[in-house]
């Protein structure tokens, strides 16, 4: 099932791509390159038959394609990767939940509003960086909102904004849920937790039998206790600085 969370992860990140305008695909490799290289600026859906590294290790370093390379586990790939230079720079843990196994619990629904306006869209783009460490720009979230295979939402704590979650259904009705965080000085007080209850719950009322995630090393234990089951990882490598900057010249 790995493969197919990934994947997922990867019908989302192109979503995302072409409602912005920012979706590239050139033979079979796609890339996003938000505005300002901010979130979702990825390079996947390589595979050994299709990966001309020469036209990679350029385009990332003259900046044409992002300096960050996502792929399953796929050995052919990751050593194409490694014995050109790239370094190993995240992994994340590929979860996935059967709806009908968990998460039943009695959500405070008054607590989760749905994002509508633009202020409420600036609010979730502040939430994440904050709770992610990098920019999330809200001329990347404001067309999700025109397109129903994509559904945000905030958390309110004590009359603020405190938590952010998202829920992205593909063609095929499978669901996953994304970009769930809380801000720092709400973190610890369960609005994760409840905010990934209530996307499950959104999910299973779109009839999805299966909700994928990808969790940090230190998410999947948490997600583990609410039902999730790991399949497997995603990988990222990116060229280290150096390499990153220079353009080809042969050596």
């Amino acid at each position: 099932m790995n493969k197919a969370i990934i994947e997922h992860l990867f019908t989302f990140w192109s979503e995302i791509g072409r409602l912005g305008g920012f979706l590239y695909s050139e033979e079979g490799i796609r890339h996003t390159l938000a505005p300002e290289k901010s979130w979702p600026s990825k390079v996947f859906g390589l595979g050994p038959s299709r990966i001309d590294e020469n036209q990679l290790l350029e385009n990332i370093r003259v900046g044409a394609w992002p300096n960050s390379v996502g792929i399953y586990e796929d050995v052919e790939s990751k050593n194409l990767l490694v014995n050109n230079g790239f370094k190993l720079s995240s992994t994340v843990k590929a979860m996935a939940l059967k709806v009908s196994n968990g998460l039943d619990q009695i959500v405070d629904l008054g607590t989760i509003a749905p994002v509508k306006s633009d202020a409420e869209v600036q609010a979730f783009a502040k939430i994440a960086s904050m709770a992610f460490g990098y920019p999330v720009l809200t001329e990347t979230l404001s067309p999700l909102l025109q397109a129903s295979s994509f559904q945000l939402f905030l958390g309110i704590h004590e009359d603020d904004y405190a938590s952010c979650g998202m829920v992205f259904t593909d063609h095929d009705g499978i669901s996953g849920i994304h970009m769930i965080g809380t801000l720092p000085e709400f973190q610890g007080l369960g609005l994760g937790k409840k905010m990934t209850q209530y996307l499950v719950k959104n999910a299973k009322e779109k009839g999805s039998i299966y909700v994928y995630l990808v969790a940090s090393q230190a998410g999947e234990g948490i997600y583990a206790k609410m039902g999730f089951k790991t399949y497997g990882v995603l990988e990222s490598y990116q060229l280290p600085d150096g390499l990153e900057h220079q353009h080809s010249t042969g050596s």
